[in-house]
């Protein structure tokens, strides 16, 4: 089972110009999901403890925006956290990705891994990091910065910075943006809380700090802009809306109480389904950006229309009949009910990346 979701990994869709989005080569978004199994897995995959749940399964995964390919798909214990997985899967950067990840991923020793590859990234700033600003030599001070930008009414702030000393010191951009007095008042309320819990004090510097959007990247200023770093960190949200429509509309997280191997080779099973299903989902929105750049395929429609043609996408498995019969029977007279409904004051996402990625084109 496990080949043949890993082969169905390994054959791309040539859909996609490869001299597009320069210089990246692929944009990796990667995320973890996480989801309760019956107590009787607990010795096989553990929970955290407490009163949350004795079992939790783990899925890791990692896919290409620019091409639209799975990178990575895997099942692990939640025992595994998210820097260490990141730290185990250092040879998969390739020259001249640019990598998306949570503040969970990241680390001095990931950061330096995908500088050394001579690949991107573009990340969050972890909050306990010091950032110190290469113009001046000194830290930065968050509360100075914050009354300097609400006087000069300024939206955003760059500055070079370096991470850590030493030889182990590693350069890059800084981009920090002023957030909305209610969203920093309600970042600092879940700060106290979790720091209470754990019989901490929140410091006033890390308080200041969360006024800011704070994020850095390796990549060049000319090729990627200030103001386009935080639109295309939300690129990273798209993620969480596939695990949504994997729990949601596909029941991924439904399990029984079988066997290990069973259940493992029945998730398999579901996620070669998936990603069938993806890759015609793939087409089809390549298909219709090709007649409308304004317009794009929804993938919660197009998974929610899947899940109700399944047994007709196993008529084109069997040979029954084929996949251009299908698509005009079951797909194209729908095509209409699939597209991305525009909302009020909020660019899809497929816009932002058209906004980015065009002039990189």
């Amino acid at each position: 089972m496990k080949l043949v979701l890993a082969e169905q990994m390994t054959s791309r869709l040539a859909i996609c110009q490869q001299d597009t989005w320069q210089p990246f080569s692929r944009v990796l978004i990667t995320d973890s999901c996480k989801f309760s199994l019956p107590d009787e897995y607990k010795d096989i995959y553990p929970g955290y403890g407490g009163a949350v749940t004795n079992s939790l399964m783990n899925i890791q995964y990692s896919f290409d925006l620019k091409n639209g390919d799975w990178d990575n798909l895997e099942l692990t214990k939640v025992t595994q956290n998210d820097q260490s997985y990141s730290k185990s899967t250092t040879e998969r950067i390739l020259k001249e990705d640019l990598h998306i990840r949570d503040l969970g991923y990241i680390t001095m020793t990931y950061l330096r891994e995908v500088t050394e590859r001579q690949a991107f990234f573009l990340n969050r700033l972890q909050p306990k990091w010091k950032p110190i600003n290469q113009t001046t030599g000194k830290a930065i001070e968050w509360p100075s910065l914050y009354t300097r930008m609400q006087a000069n009414k300024e939206t955003c702030f760059e500055t070079p910075i370096i991470l850590g000393s030493g030889k182990d010191k590693l350069q890059c951009r800084l981009i920090a943006i002023p957030v909305p007095e209610q969203v920093w008042v309600e970042r600092v309320r879940k700060a106290q809380k979790q720091a209470k819990s754990r019989g901490r004090a929140l410091s006033e510097e890390y308080k200041e700090r969360c006024r800011f959007s704070v994020f850095i990247t390796n990549v060049d200023a000319a090729i990627l802009k200030s103001a386009d770093v935080a639109e295309l960190y939300r690129l990273r949200w798209q993620i969480e809306l596939i695990f949504k429509s994997w729990k949601s509309l596909l029941n991924l997280h439904r399990v029984k109480a079988v066997k290990k191997e069973r259940l493992e080779c029945l998730l398999i099973a579901r996620f070669i389904w998936i990603l069938l299903n993806w890759k015609i989902f793939r087409c089809l929105d390549v298909f219709i950006k090709k007649g409308n750049k304004d317009c794009a395929c929804s993938h919660w429609k197009f998974f929610k229309q899947a899940r109700i043609s399944a047994p007709t996408l196993r008529m084109v498995m069997n040979h029954s009949i084929t996949l251009n019969t299908w698509l005009e029977i079951f797909i194209f007279p729908i095509m209409k009910s699939l597209l991305i409904e525009p909302k009020k004051d909020k660019k899809a996402s497929f816009c932002i990346v058209n906004n980015i990625f065009s002039p990189l084109s």
